[in-house]
């Protein structure tokens, strides 16, 4: 089974927060060879600011949480081709979402799985996402 994750589920990898334990059982899925994990390039930059933000984390605690991240090994997908970036628009529009919220959503659609989140407003506007 191959799913796409966003940047509110990977984020609890790295700060303990409400329903780590379920993002954390989806990691060892992934790493035990159960599922495979695409996410797009966008999610290192909100992975960044998550860290930036958390008062706790500090560049030392970054670098080795990034190392961390790509250690895993999942596929981190490009998104740089005009076509998906219209489609992106395209779905941002259609679900009324954030333009970043779109880049996971049709990630999702273009690659014909679930895209599993954290955040529940936007489960509510897009009924093919799955909440954690």
């Amino acid at each position: 089974m191959k799913i796409v994750l966003d940047a509110s589920v990977v984020a609890k990898w790295f700060i303990e927060e409400e329903d780590t334990e379920k993002a954390i059982e989806i990691r060892d899925k992934f790493v035990r060879g159960e599922i495979e994990v695409l996410v797009p390039s966008l999610l290192i930059y909100e992975i960044g600011n998550v860290f930036l933000k958390h008062p706790a984390k500090n560049s030392k605690d970054v670098e080795n949480d990034f190392k961390a991240l790509f250690d895993i090994g999942m596929e981190i997908v490009e998104i740089n081709k005009p076509e998906i970036l219209r489609d992106i628009h395209k779905n941002a529009k259609h679900f009324g979402i954030t333009f970043y919220d779109a880049v996971y959503v049709t990630l999702a659609l273009k690659e014909g799985c679930k895209l599993i989140t954290a955040d529940k407003k936007l489960k509510r506007k897009v009924n093919m996402v799955e909440l954690l």
